[in-house]
């Protein structure tokens, strides 16, 4: 349980940009009064706040300037502390004021917290992977249907980690895609491979297969998953396809990995009695 989910990481590191799964998400209401031209919204699931200058003026905000034409990304701290404490509503208001060529505007939004998700499903179904597919592959070994179920599982675990990082990428919404899929890849990218060797290793009946196969999962489920696992517990996850396929990927990533470990490990014992 403590892989699945882990007391002492850091969400920060869960997907690209730096973005973690919440609690709350942010949202923009209203700006009043309207200004023709002035568009603010909430951007990366309510991470941050994007203001688009249409004006013919610059705009003033927290000590920034925004001048006509341009727009501004950033961290609203008034945010933040709405996000602090979930009040009994499960709702909390908050302005930011701007300056429009020295008229006063606020930016009226608002914390709300959805519903959390079922986590104890999510993580019983990883449990259901582990045991599945380790059973399976200590009964089945190194004979040719085995190999095939270890092979088949690094797979999914290699498959389901780069969907993860790929729906994660196309969220931050002033970096470049590319950056951000090696950026929240990590050591991902000494795992896909990895993970690929293994598997047709194992199908060719090499003996390196299985090894392989089980540093892969060891390192997909052990050391890359486990922050992703906040997306269990929290119902704001910053990807870009629905948060419940990123928690799908997350418990194939975690169970599936864990599962070829095991599987993998009897493969090599049985191998070694040979």
């Amino acid at each position: 349980m403590a892989l699945l989910v882990p007391a002492g990481a850091t969400p920060a590191w869960a997907h690209a940009g730096g973005l973690s799964s919440t609690a709350s998400e942010a949202r923009v209401l209203a700006v009043e009064p309207a200004v023709p031209g002035l568009t603010v919204e909430a951007v990366e699931f309510g991470a941050r706040l994007r203001l688009l200058n249409g004006t013919a003026a610059p705009v003033a905000v927290d000590q920034r300037v925004v001048p006509p034409g341009a727009q501004l990304i950033w961290s609203e701290p008034r945010v933040a502390a709405a996000a602090a404490d979930r009040p009994p509503a499960g709702r909390a208001e908050w302005t930011v004021p701007l300056d429009v060529d020295g008229r006063q505007v606020l930016v009226r939004g608002e914390q709300f917290w959805p519903p959390a998700p079922p986590a104890w499903l999510w993580i019983g179904i990883a449990i259901v992977l582990v045991i599945g597919i380790g059973a399976a592959g200590a009964a089945g070994g190194s004979r040719p249907w085995g190999r095939a179920l270890l092979a088949a599982a690094t797979l999914v675990v290699v498959l389901a980690h780069l969907l993860h990082v790929l729906g994660s990428a196309g969220v931050p919404a002033d970096q470049p895609y590319l950056v951000m899929v090696l950026s929240a890849a990590g050591f991902a990218l000494l795992g896909w491979p990895l993970g690929i060797t293994g598997a047709v290793l194992t199908l060719r009946r090499n003996p390196a297969g299985p090894l392989l196969c089980v540093a892969a999962g060891a390192l997909f489920a052990i050391v890359i998953a486990p922050v992703d696992a906040f997306t269990l517990v929290d119902a704001v996850v910053p990807f870009s396809w629905g948060a419940d396929l990123d928690r799908a990927l997350v418990v194939l990533t975690l169970g599936a990995g864990l599962g070829s470990v095991v599987a993998g490990m009897a493969a090599l014992r049985q191998a070694g009695r040979r």
